[in-house]
């Protein structure tokens, strides 16, 4: 069996996919996640309440501001199946869904435009230049970091494949490891751009664990 590399923190999210897909998920997390303090996240649930259009691109965003607390009846924009899934889980109202990553979902929103109040619960080290494209007359765009993640050097158990599910656990993967020989994967277009001079990277169709997983196994060509 195709053994992979699955390099978020979040194995027990992501792991069932690669095995649905006749793949070995081997845990290896590149990444630690510092949380805010609690004065940030309430800041951030108190700014939410409050805006005209919520944007969100990981669940891991909801579990820390909304879980177990219920979402504000404020529209949301999720990057991808999965965080919206997670918005409507904790009862949020999901208005636009990207399938292209946060650049893709910000081309989708400038066709909306003026949006009011964007707040933008993120991850510190997240690319700020996307949704800053729609500041402007009647727009205003609010980012408050929530969390942060931090590279961290992969165990050594030996993979045919790696899946990356952001740059920074890109960045974790090279402080101890190379690439040559594997078959690599990227959730999406943000994080195969971290990738650059390591190329075939896969990338799947939909920013989300199961399609990766989908898309490697096509690409290993596993046996359904």
């Amino acid at each position: 069996m195709k053994r992979v590399a699955v390099t978020t923190d979040r194995f027990d999210l992501a792991a069932p996919w690669f095995a649905a897909n006749g793949l070995e998920p081997v845990p290896l997390p590149c990444v630690r996640v510092d949380i805010a303090s609690e004065e940030v996240l309430d800041e951030a649930r108190t700014a939410a309440a409050r805006a005209d259009l919520l944007v969100v691109t990981s669940p891991r965003t909801v579990d820390l501001l909304w879980r177990g607390r219920g979402m504000p009846p404020v529209p949301v924009a999720a990057v991808g199946e999965a965080t919206a899934a997670a918005v409507e889980d904790v009862g949020g109202r999901v208005r636009f869904v990207g399938s292209a990553g946060l650049a893709g979902l910000v081309s989708e929103l400038a066709k909306e435009e003026p949006l009011g109040r964007i707040v933008f619960p993120r991850a510190a080290n997240s690319d700020p230049v996307p949704l800053e494209q729609l500041r402007g007359e009647g727009t205003d765009v609010v980012p408050i970091d929530v969390y942060r993640t931090v590279p961290i050097a992969p165990g050594r158990d030996a993979v045919h494949a790696v899946a990356f599910a952001s740059p920074s656990a890109v960045e974790g993967w090279l402080l101890s490891r190379p690439l040559d020989g594997l078959v690599i994967g990227a959730i999406g277009h943000t994080t195969a751009s971290a990738l650059t001079g390591h190329r075939p990277v896969i990338v799947p169709y939909r920013p989300s664990h199961r399609a990766l997983a989908e898309a490697l196994a096509q690409f290993m060509e596993v046996p359904a």
